[in-house]
């Protein structure tokens, strides 16, 4: 486990103050979307599974067994590779929101770093389980995008800036908050 404040604190600059810092939930989570992808995973990956056995097992060409491995990968990685991506990429993804801006860094291989000037921030949305852990998007957001965010292929990356499974989503929501209308969130 890494320490975020030491993390998110090496990319601050000589003026900026750290107001919060933290990382995502770790470890294995389903998300609203798997009622959908679960099944659709299930579905594409018996289905190409099926499909490649029938061909090695048949007289089918090679030309047809080729084309199928693309379909099986794919598969396997919908079934299960996508849930040990999520563990790996969220335990190296680290939040901060100073007084100027918001730093999300992540990246498993290689560290993408995303600054959001407290400025630039347009639309702020929450959402908030019954035990206050949630996400919260930076920005607007299409449905295709929320869904598409919660199964990313590696290399992929959020189309909207979002700090995602937060155990406390209220709080760095209040902060934003305030330093959107100009209140210092030490007042």
């Amino acid at each position: 486990m890494y320490d975020h404040k030491t993390v998110i604190a090496a990319e601050l600059t000589k003026d900026e103050q750290l107001l919060w810092s933290a990382q995502p939930k770790q470890g294995f989570l389903l998300h609203p979307s798997d009622l959908f992808l679960v099944p659709f995973s299930l579905l594409w990956g018996g289905f190409s599974i099926f499909w490649e056995y029938q061909v090695i097992s048949g007289d089918a060409p090679l030309l047809m067994a080729l084309f199928g491995l693309p379909f099986v990968f794919i598969g396997l990685y919908m079934i299960a590779g996508r849930f040990y991506y999520d563990i790996r990429l969220r335990q190296k993804t680290f939040y901060g929101i100073t007084d100027q801006r918001i730093i999300i860094l992540s990246g498993i291989r290689t560290k993408q770093s995303r600054f959001i000037a407290i400025s630039d921030i347009e639309n702020l949305q929450k959402f908030e389980d019954r035990n206050g852990s949630g996400s919260i998007i930076l920005g607007f957001e299409e449905i295709t995008s929320a869904y598409q965010s919660q199964m990313l292929f590696p290399g992929q990356r959020e189309t909207t800036p979002r700090l995602n499974n937060l155990t406390n989503a209220g709080e760095p929501f209040a902060i934003i908050e305030q330093l959107r209308r100009g209140i210092s969130p030490a007042d």
